[in-house]
């Protein structure tokens, strides 16, 4: 890379692994700014993406906090990507009532990665998703695309800790976590 041009730096953001993560590993609630500015380091952003995944409310026509948690993902500078939460129904032969749900980024997530390729020297990945293992593998090899990890590590896969150029566990940055407010009834 040349000397005089800083090091630009795309944020790729799995909401949906990021939750699970937070749900089951941490207290507190997210400061989304903090967790960008922890990605970029003092490098130039050229993008950052958070994706998506929404539960549709058909009565609703989609929630005020929906929309303020995307407005304040704006406001820090994410671009969001947006999908609903699809619902498969299903009946088994004895005529019990099946019900499974799919919605992932994972495989425009890495579109996403492959499109930047050219404009970036490094990708910060916000998932433990083993999934990811190939395309890090490929941007690594093949595009020269230096491939950051942040996530938890206790669920993060050891594959994709092997292959990441450098891992980031979310307890290890500073500031990221608020307290959580708690309710009355939590108090009690």
């Amino acid at each position: 890379m040349d000397e005089t041009r800083k090091e630009r730096v795309a944020v790729f953001v799995d909401g949906a692994n990021l939750y699970h993560s937070i749900k089951n590993y941490y207290g507190g609630i997210l400061d989304y700014g903090r967790l960008l500015e922890a990605a970029t380091a003092g490098r130039k952003l050229v993008r950052a993406t958070f994706y998506l995944v929404e539960k549709q409310d058909p009565e609703d026509g989609g929630s005020s906090s929906a929309r303020s948690f995307v407005y304040n993902l704006n406001r820090f500078g994410y671009k969001v990507r947006s999908k609903p939460l699809i619902l498969h129904e299903s009946f088994t032969p004895e005529g019990e009532r099946s019900v499974s749900h799919k919605g992932d980024w994972d495989i425009g997530i890495v579109i996403d990665m492959v499109r930047l390729a050219d404009h970036a020297d490094t990708y910060v990945l916000v998932s433990g998703d083993g999934d990811y293992l190939e395309a890090v593998e490929y941007l690594q090899s093949e595009r020269g695309i230096r491939v950051e990890i942040i996530s938890a590590t206790q669920c993060t896969s050891q594959a994709l800790l092997d292959a990441c150029d450098r891992h980031t566990d979310l307890g290890e940055i500073p500031n990221l976590f608020r307290e959580k407010v708690s309710t009355p009834s939590e108090r009690v």
